[in-house]
């Protein structure tokens, strides 16, 4: 498992992974919520490979713990209106930003526990001017999926995988509407993923 996680801190190799399994697709379509002239922020950005795909033009500011992804994105991205920044995304991190059209959690919170997603959805919910949105996907667990997309929903690096309800309650106690959808027809491998589209941030 050490192996792997050095090989996957190697970014045409991540990126290569990626593409395999099609995990790029649900990344694209997740990317499409994000309209031209908005102001982005990405928590759990990665390298952020798709930040060629996003709608232009745009104001980008991309948070990670990772610094050779960050700095692999810093290098091929990073501008103007493009910053990446290597660190967890806290309280003096939200300060520093402008109000935020979109907030992509994309693959995120299926690593955090019930705490730490509530603290990170409130966080997320602060910094969104009125009519924002944050927009998450992650791997999960649900009654329609075979037997291959079980194991891999089981078996993802996450520890905290749940089933949609779970995700969709977590998110009510900082939004007041959350949309969900099951995804499960965009990567090679069959997997199931919960999308949620959360709006309306609740009084904090």
């Amino acid at each position: 498992m050490e192996g792997l996680k050095g090989l996957l801190r190697h970014v045409p190799a991540y990126v290569l992974l990626q593409r395999v399994v099609g995990a790029d697709r649900l990344r694209y379509r997740c990317i499409e919520e994000v309209k031209p002239g908005e102001t982005v922020l990405d928590i759990g950005c990665g390298p952020a490979y798709y930040f060629p795909r996003l709608a232009q033009p745009l104001k980008y500011h991309g948070f990670d713990t990772d610094a050779p992804y960050i700095d692999w994105a810093n290098e091929h991205f990073g501008g103007e209106n493009a910053g990446f920044h290597c660190g967890i995304f806290d309280e003096a991190a939200a300060g520093s930003l402008p109000p935020i059209d979109v907030v992509l959690l994309l693959g995120l919170l299926h690593h955090l526990s019930d705490e730490q997603c509530t603290d990170l959805l409130n966080l997320a919910a602060s910094v969104l001017r009125p009519g924002g949105r944050v927009v998450s996907v992650d791997t999960c667990f649900e009654p329609t999926q075979g037997r291959i997309s079980r194991w891999m929903s089981a078996n993802d690096r996450g520890e905290y995988v749940r089933e949609p309800p779970a995700f969709e309650k977590l998110a009510l106690q900082s939004f007041d509407q959350v949309d969900g959808e099951v995804i499960n027809d965009l990567t090679n491998i069959p997997s199931s993923h919960w999308m949620m589209r959360m709006t309306a941030p609740s009084s904090l």
